[in-house]
This record gives structure tokens, sequence and C-alpha cells, in this order.
């Protein structure tokens, strides 16, 4: 009823406008195709509230079928069976994936939230049987991540494809630290943050047009993965920082060490590249006055994150999200740098005043050059062709 309604008020809308353009002598009658208009209009996403709100009954309603499924399981004997338990998450996996399809043609709300619990109840299961087995590490870490990506291609429902994509980027992050390369971490993370975000259209115009938007919906939940898991990552490494443990020994009794200026330093090359992509939309040169501007900001806070962890990376991200308009990443970036903020403030590793007068120095320095930008460089550019196209998110 209530779908029906909303189909009405959209179509009556939609009629307006036409015959405002019409009127205005913008389009003719005969070029608009309004089987097309109704088609698209039914396939409007929800708000992201109700997307939201869905997406947690979904993970509560896991949580209690993983329960009941796993009391069944177990009074039968078949928990202990890696490849039982397996099987029956892929099998539950793929229900899943069809009940997301059926939601999606039928724009069922109920159906989708059944699909979302099923699905991630079954990969439940495969990260259980993958992690409990006798595979060695970090050959589970590996299956894992590989069933992950695929879940993430496969399974047609955004919020999904964002849990998947940010547990394959953990495993990522994990096997770079298993490998004793974390230092890559934060550089990579940062790069795959840029890319998703800031070239998902000039990526998705290589691929067919049947898939594209299904790319371009992928693309987006990566990027808002890689930005999480990128502030995620730099709390763990305030949190070791502070904790001693990069002193400590790792599991096979070796000396952890961590290079504080080759990660930074890799942060701060994609940092580099970002800003790059984001003046090309404005013809803006990186090596123009204003680029060299700019990419000095860039350095200055990445060797200020060398003692402010986390500053940077923040930093990325509220400046990505303000270039694509983008208020959800806002926010999130905006509470994380504030939150990174108070953290080396309240350290007791250096006095109060030695943290107030560098936090007062690199605020005014930055509150100059942005100045500087703006009265100068910023306020002659006309953005080209393509910009409102990019700052669709």
């Amino acid at each position: 009823m209530s779908n029906e309604m909303n189909n009405n008020i959209n179509h009556n809308e939609q009629n307006h406008d036409l015959l405002l353009l019409q009127q205005q002598g913008l389009i003719e009658a005969q070029n608009v195709n309004y089987k097309l208009l109704n088609n698209a209009a039914s396939e409007a996403r929800s708000p992201w509230f109700i997307s939201l709100l869905f997406g947690m009954s979904g993970i509560l309603a896991s949580l209690f079928f993983i329960g009941f499924l796993t009391l069944l399981l177990d009074s039968s004997g078949l928990l202990d069976s890696t490849l039982a338990v397996f099987i029956i998450g892929g099998v539950l996996s793929v229900i899943g994936g069809f009940l997301f399809h059926n939601a999606r043609s039928r724009h069922s709300a109920f159906w989708d939230s059944l699909a979302f619990a099923i699905t991630l109840a079954g990969q439940g299961y495969i990260a259980y049987a993958l992690l409990a087995s006798e595979i060695a590490e970090p050959l589970n870490i590996v299956l894992l991540l590989l069933v992950q990506l695929l879940m993430t291609v496969a399974i047609a429902n955004f919020i999904y494809r964002l849990l998947s994509a940010t547990l394959a980027l953990s495993c990522l992050f994990y096997l770079l630290n298993y490998y004793h390369l974390s230092e890559i971490s934060l550089g990579l993370l940062a790069l795959i943050t840029s890319v998703t975000h800031l070239q998902r259209y000039r990526l998705a115009a290589f691929i067919p047009t049947k898939w594209r938007m299904n790319a371009l919906e992928i693309m987006s939940a990566i990027g808002y993965a890689s930005a999480y898991v990128l502030l995620s990552i730099s709390v763990y490494f305030i949190a070791t920082e502070y904790g001693n443990s990069f002193n400590n020994l790792d599991n096979y009794g070796e000396s952890f060490s961590y290079n504080y200026y080759l990660a930074q330093g890799l942060l701060t090359l994609a940092s580099l590249y970002a800003a790059y992509l984001i003046l090309k939309r404005y013809q803006v040169k990186l090596r123009s006055t204003a680029g060299l501007l700019i990419s000095a900001a860039i350095i200055i806070l990445g060797v200020v994150s060398i003692y402010v962890s986390g500053l940077l990376a923040t930093s990325l991200i509220i400046i990505i999200a303000t270039a694509n308009s983008q208020r959800v990443l806002l926010v999130l970036g905006v509470i994380a740098l504030v939150g990174y903020i108070f953290w080396y403030y309240y350290q007791l590793d250096t006095s109060l005043l030695v943290k107030s007068v560098s936090l007062f120095v690199i605020g005014i320095t930055l509150l100059l050059l942005r100045w500087l930008l703006i009265k100068s460089y910023f306020a002659k550019i006309k953005p080209c062709a393509n910009v409102n196209q990019e700052r669709l998110s």
C-alpha cells in the first residue's frame, strides 16, 4: 500500500517536472521514455538510515539464527566436522545470494533483511571452518580473504558488500602484519581509498555497460570499507605505540620493529596522489604554484603525523569526503580526527605546554596556506565539466 502510494507520488512529480521542461522547450514529448523513468523510480535506493536499520536487524537475526543452528549441529555431531560446517556455510551463502537477487527484483525489504541474516550466518560458518580447522596459518587467512572478495562481488547488497569488504581488508592487514610488512598497510589502504573514491567513474568506463552500475556499487563499498579500516588501523598503531607493544616479541619469538618513517612516507605519497586526482578535476597541475602549496601542506602533515599518529590519515579522509560531497565519510573523518588529537594531547610522554605549542603552530601554518590558496588561486579557477559527475557518491 505504502509502496504503491510512493510510486504514485513519484510518478506525479516526474510528470510535473517533465511538463515544465517541455514548456521551456528543453525537451520534446516524443523523446520521453516513461517506461524507463518508472523503472528508475521503482529502483531508487532507500534512505541510508533505513538501509542501516535493516543491516543492524539482519546482524541481530543472523546471531539468533547462528545460535539456533549451532545447537542443532552440536547435538547431531556435525559441528566437529570442518568439511560439514564449510558445506553448510556455503549452502547458506548461496541461498542468501539467491534471496538477495529476489529481493532486488521485487524491491522487498523483508526479503532483503532475510537474505542478509542467512548470508551472514553462512559466512560465519565458513569463517569458523577456516579458522578452527587444521589448515596452517596464514593459508586459512588467505582463503578467508578470497572468500570475502568473492562475496563482495557476488552478493548484490551494499550493506553486506561493505561488511564483506571490511573483513577482506582486515585479513589483508593481518597478512601484512604476519609477514612483517606493516609499514605498507597505511599507504596501501590510503591508495585504495583514493582510487575507489576519486577514480571510480574513470575505472567504470572500462567495464561493459551491463555491469557498470554493479561495479560502481562494489567500488563504493570497497571505498567506504578501506576508509574505515584505515582509521581503525591508525587507532591500532596509536595503541601499540603508547602500549610499547612494538618492543615486545611476536608469536615466533622475534623482535617486532616498525619503521615509522617508511610508513609515513608511503602514506604521504598516497595522499599526494589523492591531491593530484582532485587537482586534476580543476585542471590544476601538481607542479603549479597552487599544487606546490598543497603538496607542502601534505608533506607538513606527513612529518607531523610521525609524532601525532592518525593526523594525515584522517585529513585525507576529510579531504576526499569534501571533494565528493560525502557527508557520512566526512562525519567519520571528523570524529576520528578529534579523537586522535585528544589522544595525542592527553598522553603523558611530553608536557601539555609543548603539545599545545606544537598544535598551535600546525594550525596557524595550515590556515595560512589555506588563505593563500583561496585568495590567490582557487577563486579564479572554474571546474571542468566532469566535476559534478565525480562528486556523485
